[in-house]
This record gives C-alpha cells, structure tokens and sequence, in this order.
C-alpha cells in the first residue's frame, strides 16, 4: 500500500533466537521481497544458565538492547523520514525509543494482545506506555481498543480507528434444504484464552440436549490451553461432537465457511478478528461475543446475534435462535453480506492515506 502511494517503505523483521548471540556487523539480511526492500535481523536472548540471576538480571535485556542498536544503525544508513510499529511490545517500545532518540515520527498500531493482554502485565505494562507516550500518532482497530489504550496514556486526541477489510466472495452461503445430518457449527482461530472455546464448549453441551450437533474447530491449539481444552471437552462429555483440524489455507476458507450452518466466535477479548469478517462476508448466520470490533462489526439482531463475552447460556441461546429459526439465519447472513461491503480494501487504503498524510506530503 506504502509502495503504491509512491513512498520508499522497508520493512525491518526482527527475529529472536537462542544460542551464540549473533555480533551486530553479521546480524543483517536485506533482500526484496515483492519489491520491498526488506531487512532481516537476528538478536540474541539473555542466557542465565548455570549461574544465579541478580538484581538487575532481565531475560529480555539482552534481546531488546540489539533490537535498538540494529534498528539505530539501519536508521542511520538509510535515514527514514517516518517509522510504523505494529505491537507496542516489544518493537513499538523500542522504536518509540529510537523515533524520540532521532527526532523522528512515529506511528504506533496497536492490536488485542497489545491491549487486552500485555496492559494487564506487570512486566510489559510499562513499557506499553513508553511506546504510547512516545508515538505521534497510534492507530487502533477498534474503538474499545483506543479507548482502554487511553486509559494507560492520553492518546485520544492523536488516534484513530481503522479497520480491518475483507473481499466478498462471489458465492454466498445457503442454507442445506434438508439437512442430511448434525447441525454443524464453525470456529476458526488460533485458539488461546482470548478465544474462549470453554464457554462454547459448555454451550455445545447445553444445546446437544435437544439438537444434533457437531463442532468443526479449525486452528492451532497454544500449549499453555491444552489442559483446559481437554478438560472442558471431558467434563461436558461431547469428546465426540468436536473435531480440530489444522488451519486451512486462506484460499480454502471462504469455501469451508458456506459448508457450516452456523460460525460462531466466543472470544472474550478481541481486535478486529479477521475470521469473523471472512464468515460475514460469506453470508454464514453468526453468533459473536460482544468484544474488541465486533459489535462494529454485527447490528445485533439485524445481521448477527451478539452476546456478552464469557456467558455459555446466552451463547446457547443465540445459537439456538438460528437452529429454531431458518429464516432469521438467512436474513441476518445475507444482511451480514451486505453490512461487509463497507470494511473494502479500498476503504482501508483510504484511511491509511489520511494518516501518512499528516506527516509526509504524498
């Protein structure tokens, strides 16, 4: 999009990696990836192995001290008029940093894990306000994401929301005429706490007293939520109602949307969930927790049904609604399909436009 606004954009990926740490004359990549000039930087990780930590000992020290010192020396090779961060931590923190040091703009984006999960971190909450302090200007993608940022550092009067955008696809979902099995019921992600399977799981549960149902769940499962995920699908005793896949190619998933009779999307916490927007777009009846974007996203009741996040019965019964109700289903997936058209690409485009123009003629 940079490129195609005439302007000279680098992208600098900075990777982690345990071991020999890397010198910084060896630790620098470039090489253009479809046409952009993109620089590949490896930085160390603090080692405490065999012997005690001290006071002043952090395991991240290490890590963000190269970060700062490579990105410093790319800075002064090639002299950048403006940086972009996308995370507050770590890279938006330490840019922040590098942008006051240089005299520079910075523009922050922020997204959920920047804000619902990284603010409540005694490690990284301040160093979350450091990068929010030091930006010219923050980008959020939702209004709910802005709002609490700026709970932690004023910065409601140099923000804006900007949304993600979706492509509506030429074939829209259609309901089965007779179903020829199960009611089948999607969710798709990379699935964490955020994600709140739990609660459908007990929803699942619930509606599987009175209706056929099964659960296609297609992600990655996070390590730290196996445990739970597990327990919660035994303790509800629907083991065999519930299957996960690995992800599907992005090509793949407008198709695997229209084969599903319902999506839902229980999040307890949320930025502008892309898979939402994918199943919308689609035209797939939907059920989502009222979080992040979301309710920017769905007109609850009009073209989607919305509920409170971490709440299992009222997620049961906005489910139940599209199984009781064909009608409703197809009305609210076609006005879903509808409601879309406004998140274009175009219209993303549009919005970042403005905000570069605050800093650079373009």
């Amino acid at each position: 999009h940079a490129v195609d606004l005439g302007l000279d954009a680098h992208v600098a990926r900075l990777t982690v990696e345990s071991g020999k740490t890397p010198l910084l004359d060896e630790n620098l990549e470039t090489i253009l990836f479809s046409g952009i000039k993109t620089h590949n930087i490896i930085v160390g990780k603090e080692n405490f192995h065999g012997r005690e930590t001290e006071l002043w000992d952090c395991p991240h020290n290490l890590s963000l001290q190269m970060m700062f010192q490579s990105l410093e020396s790319l800075e002064e090779t090639e002299n950048y008029d403006l940086f972009q961060s996308f995370f507050l931590y770590p890279v938006g923190y330490v840019t922040g940093l590098l942008a006051k040091k240089r005299n520079k703009p910075l523009i922050s984006c922020i997204v959920g894990n920047d804000v619902n999960k990284d603010f409540f971190s005694p490690e990284k909450v301040a160093v979350c306000k450091s990068g929010l302090d030091n930006s010219d200007f923050v980008v959020g993608l939702s209004t709910d994401l802005i709002q609490l940022a700026n709970a932690l550092s004023p910065i409601r009067e140099r923000s804006c929301v900007i949304y993600n955008s979706v492509e509506i696809p030429e074939d829209s979902w259609v309901p089965r005429p007779q179903p020829d099995g199960p009611v089948k019921i999607g969710c798709a992600g990379i699935f964490k706490y955020a994600k709140g399977l739990p609660y459908l799981f007990k929803a699942i549960a619930n509606l599987s007293k009175r209706w056929d149902i099964v659960l296609d769940l297609r992600g990655l499962l996070r390590d730290s939520e196996k445990e739970t995920f597990y327990k919660t699908l035994s303790e509800n005793l629907i083991e065999q109602k519930v299957t996960l896949c690995e992800p599907l190619p992005h090509e793949a998933i407008s198709e695997w949307l229209r084969t599903l009779d319902i999506f839902v999307l229980p999040s307890v916490t949320e930025g502008c969930p892309n898979i939402l927007m994918e199943a919308l777009a689609a035209g797939v009846p939907t059920v989502a927790s009222q979080v992040g974007a979301v309710p920017d996203l769905i007109c609850n009741g009009v073209s989607g049904l919305l509920v409170p996040p971490g709440d299992s019965a009222a997620l049961a019964q906005a489910i139940e609604q599209f199984l009781s109700n064909n009608a409703l289903a197809v009305r609210l997936g076609a006005a879903a399909r509808e409601k879309m058209r406004k998140f274009s690409r175009e219209k993303e485009r549009d919005d970042w436009r403005k905000v570069y123009r605050r800093f650079m003629e373009i």
